[in-house]
């Protein structure tokens, strides 16, 4: 005779796993790729069930590293070809993975245009989230013939995605304002979440063991080494740093130059470096899987970018306390507090020259002090265990550890 079940409605709720898909487009590691593995690590998958679709295989190793049980995939949807054809592509692509939940992380805004976002609420039955690391750009305008005002060009086709989700987590402040202000997104369906850091890891270090990885980069325990970890991309701005690396070389003798990270700049950025002074100072280190090594051989970062929803990186060497020089973006202003954890300077390159000239002229007390209230900033308000708790509780996601 065979048994029955006899599980309550409620038990047989509980045993079903919910399914999550993340979906992120980009064939490079950066910082929202840094911000969805934190994600990864704090779910709960007692419960979840993962799937990542990412258009290139950036995730696969490290997701085996961590030995997080999530499920990489190639995002093989279209994102040409019309409106209709990219609509049924998304929806053939979404209805193979049966998600419960979507989560589409845009890197840029409208990285997933209006057709995604649908046949993700379609297939999601509604259960549709957003992440949005990067400010949306400044709306163009146009003069009206009148002279009262000017009327912002708004696409009938931008808003209506943020009416599909059921959130958008935004990186910033000022990425959450922008598509407020800029595109008339409602600010309720809006939550800012900074990235997080793991105060733990990127810690500073003994001047022993500062000197012992200073010898495995071959650099004088005496250089000044200014530092950056960015993808080699136009909008990094990583131009700026060289050729004020170089002006300075000219006055400061002991100087290097570490840059981090890989792009599709990185043969233009290095025929620049070749160009400078103290050419044979620079050093790029290409994608890194222990930056924090860099950051502790270090003494100055510098963050010369266009444009950046939040600025991982630079909290991290905050974390780790260097000096810090940002341009006065969006994200690094919400995290700098000129002359006091850091310095903020224009988007120009006689900003970076000036910013980066002005931490190079502090005396050792004035540099430690500035670097301890830089690591008491990201302590006090970029921990990774409670950004990514606020996340997971905003998408109405298990984390680990739940009460279930």
């Amino acid at each position: 005779m065979r048994a029955r079940c006899f599980l309550t409605p409620l038990h047989r709720k509980r045993s079903i796993k919910k399914r999550l898909l993340f979906v992120r487009r980009t064939t490079s590691f950066g910082g929202a790729e840094i911000a969805i593995l934190d994600l990864l690590k704090a779910i709960d998958y007692e419960t979840n069930i993962v799937l990542l679709a990412s258009s290139g295989d950036v995730f696969s190793t490290l997701l085996t590293d961590l030995k997080l049980p999530v499920t990489s995939l190639p995002l093989t949807a279209r994102f040409t070809g019309g409106f209709v054809r990219m609509f049924i592509s998304w929806i053939r692509y979404l209805n193979r993975l049966r998600p419960d939940a979507i989560i589409l992380a845009e890197g840029g805004f409208r990285d997933f245009p209006l057709c995604t976002a649908l046949a993700a609420f379609v297939i999601a039955r509604g259960n549709l989230w957003m992440m949005e690391f990067h400010p949306a750009p400044q709306p163009t305008t146009k003069h009206s013939r009148t002279r009262f005002t000017f009327i912002p060009r708004l696409s009938p086709l931008k808003r209506p995605r943020a009416w599909l989700t059921k959130g958008i987590l935004s990186a910033s402040q000022g990425v959450k304002d922008r598509l407020v202000n800029g595109y008339g997104y409602a600010p309720e369906k809006i939550r800012v979440v900074y990235t997080g850091v793991d105060t733990k890891r990127f810690s500073p270090v003994s001047q022993d063991s500062r000197k012992g990885l200073r010898r495995q980069l071959q650099i004088p325990d005496e250089a000044v080494v200014v530092v950056s970890a960015a993808r080699l991309h136009r909008i990094k701005r990583l131009d700026r740093l060289i050729q004020a690396f170089s002006a300075l070389s000219l006055e400061y003798k002991d100087l290097w130059l570490l840059l981090t990270g890989d792009g599709p700049l990185r043969d233009e950025l290095k025929r620049l470096a070749q160009s400078v002074n103290n050419r044979e100072h620079i050093r790029f280190l290409g994608h890194v899987k222990d930056v924090c090594a860099i950051l502790r051989a270090s003494d100055i970062y510098v963050l010369p970018s266009d444009e950046e929803g939040f600025g991982i990186a630079l909290a991290e060497a905050m974390a780790c306390e260097l000096v810090c020089v940002a341009t006065k973006t969006v994200g690094p202003s919400e995290i700098i507090e000129d002359g006091l954890n850091g310095f903020l300077t224009d988007l120009t390159y006689d900003g970076v020259l000036k910013g980066l000239d002005q931490a190079l002229r502090l005396g050792h007390k004035e540099r430690r002090a500035i670097g301890e209230r830089a690591r008491q900033t990201v302590v006090d308000n970029f921990r990774v265990e409670e950004t990514t708790a606020k996340s997971l509780a905003f998408m109405e996601i298990n984390p680990a550890g739940a009460v279930r």
